[in-house]
C-alpha cells in the first residue's frame, strides 16, 4: 500500500513550513552578519587570521602562527601577559570567558602575550584566546547558515511521495517530524536532518542573548515545534530524544487517523466488478507474485504485469490462452459453450499490457506459466491432472 500527503492541504502546509524556515534562516544570516561586523571592528587582522592554515587534525591555530601574523603587521607585543590554564583569570585580573577550555596554555610556564597597536586613533589590544573565541563564534554561525540553506533547498525541492513508509519497518523520529510538517524525507539522507537538529541545540540563545531571536515566532530548535511535542508525547520522550525509532505501521495508523497522510486508493480494483470468484483471484495473485510475473501488490489492488525480457506481453498472452483452453476457473466457463479468451476479464486484475491478443510468441517462461495453470486446475477447481490440455495439442 502507498500513502501520500492530503491533496487539499499539502501545498499550503509545505509553503507554510518553507516560509517559517526561511524566516529562521534570515535570523541565522543576520546573526552571522552582526558577528562578522563586530569582528571587523575589533580584530583588524581578522582576514589574515581566519585564513591561517591549520595543521592536519588540529582544530585551532597554533599560538606561534597567530603571533607571527601580529609581528609581521608591526603590532607591539605586550610582554609577560601570561594566561593560566583553563578558565582562570589573566594576571591583570581581567575576566575572560572561554568557550573552549583547550584554547588555554597547557602549563603555567607557557606565555601567551597580547599585542597592541594604534590604528586611526583607536588603540587595539588583542589576545590569542579572544581571537580564537571570536573566530569560533563566527564560524559556528557561518557553518550553520550554509547547512541551513542547503537543507532548506532540500525542503523546497522535496517530492510529495512517501515511499519511505513502504521501504522501512521503522522511521527515525525526525523523519516522522518532517512528514508532519509536509516534507517528504524520501530523497534525503536518513541521517541528514538528525545532524541538522543536533547542530541547532549547541548554543543557548537565552544565555548568549541574541537580540535577533527575541521575536514571538522564533523557535530555538526543533523542540519548540508543536509537531515535535505531539510526536514525543505519542511515540517517545525527551530522554530518548533523536534516537527514538517509530514502528512504521504504528505511525501510519496514527497519521491516517489524524489526517497527516492519506491512503493511496488509485490502484484499487472495484471488487464489485470482479469477473472471477475471490477464492480463485487470491490463488492466482499468490502464484503470479511467487513467480515474479506481477509486481509487488495486494490482492485487492490492480496487479501490474512484470514486463521483463522473460516476462513480457507474450507471457501474459500465453497465460490467458492456457486458462481459456483449460476452462480455469471452471465456474466461469460454465456452460461449456464459452471457449474464447476474455482479455477484458483478465485486465480487470492485471494492467500494464496493451493489446495482449497480438503477442502470440511462445514465451521463455512457458513452463512456469503451464505449472501455474496446472496448479490452479488441480487445487482450485479440484480437477484431475489428466484434464490439463496443452496449447500445442
Amino acid at each position: 500500500m502507498s500513502y501520500f500527503f492530503p491533496h487539499q492541504t499539502r501545498k499550503e502546509l509545505r509553503q507554510r513550513t518553507v516560509e517559517d524556515l526561511e524566516r529562521h534562516y534570515q535570523v541565522v544570516c543576520d546573526i552571522e552578519l552582526r558577528i562578522i561586523t563586530e569582528i571587523i571592528d575589533t580584530v583588524p587582522l581578522w582576514e589574515t587570521l581566519f585564513s591561517i592554515k591549520r595543521e592536519d587534525g588540529e582544530l585551532d591555530w597554533g599560538y606561534d602562527n597567530w603571533r607571527d601574523v601580529y609581528i609581521k603587521h608591526n603590532w607591539t607585543e605586550v610582554e609577560d601577559t601570561k594566561w593560566y590554564r583553563r578558565e582562570t583569570k589573566l594576571i591583570d585580573e581581567k575576566q575572560m570567558t572561554i568557550g573552549r577550555g583547550d584554547l588555554l596554555p597547557v602549563n603555567e610556564n607557557e606565555k601567551w602575550n597580547d599585542f597592541e597597536k594604534v590604528i586611526d586613533g583607536v588603540t587595539y589590544k588583542n589576545s590569542y584566546a579572544e581571537d580564537q573565541q571570536q573566530y569560533w563564534h563566527w564560524f559556528w554561525w557561518y557553518h550553520n547558515k550554509d547547512s541551513f540553506r542547503k537543507r532548506l533547498d532540500l525542503i523546497r525541492k522535496a517530492s510529495y511521495d512517501l515511499d519511505c513508509l513502504g521501504h522501512y519497518t521503522s522511521l527515525f523520529i525526525h523523519e516522522a517530524f518532517l512528514i508532519m510538517i509536509g516534507v517528504s524525507p524520501d530523497n534525503m539522507d536518513r541521517k541528514e536532518f538528525k545532524n541538522w537538529l543536533v547542530g541547532n541545540i549547541t548554543l543557548d540563545f537565552e544565555e548568549l542573548d541574541y537580540p535577533e531571536t527575541k521575536v514571538d515566532w522564533f523557535k530555538q530548535d526543533y523542540r519548540d515545534f508543536k509537531e515535535w511535542q505531539i510526536l514525543t508525547r505519542r511515540f517517545g520522550n525527551e530522554e530518548n530524544g533523536l534516537d527514538i525509532e517509530i514502528d512504521t505501521q504504528d505511525f501510519i495508523q496514527w497519521a491516517l487517523k489524524n489526517g497527516y497522510i492519506e491512503e493511496d486508493t488509485s490502484h484499487y480494483r472495484d471488487g464489485r466488478k470482479a469477473p472471477y470468484e475471490e477464492s480463485f483471484s487470491k490463488m492466482l495473485h499468490k502464484e503470479l507474485l511467487a513467480n515474479d510475473l506481477i509486481k509487488e501488490c495486494r490482492q485487492e489492488d490492480e496487479w501490474t504485469w512484470n514486463i521483463k525480457p522473460t516476462n513480457g506481453a507474450n507471457s501474459f498472452n500465453y497465460l490467458g490462452r492456457l486458462l481459456a483452453l483449460n476452462r480455469v476457473p471452471i465456474k466461469y466457463w460454465l456452460p461449456y459453450e464459452k471457449h474464447s479468451v476474455s482479455w477484458q476479464n483478465l485486465q480487470h486484475y492485471i494492467v500494464g499490457v496493451k493489446n495482449p491478443q497480438k503477442h502470440t510468441t511462445l514465451p521463455a517462461n512457458a513452463i512456469t506459466i503451464e505449472n501455474i495453470v496446472k496448479k490452479l486446475l488441480e487445487e482450485h477447481d479440484e480437477r484431475p491432472f489428466t484434464e490439463y490440455r496443452d496449447l500445442e495439442e
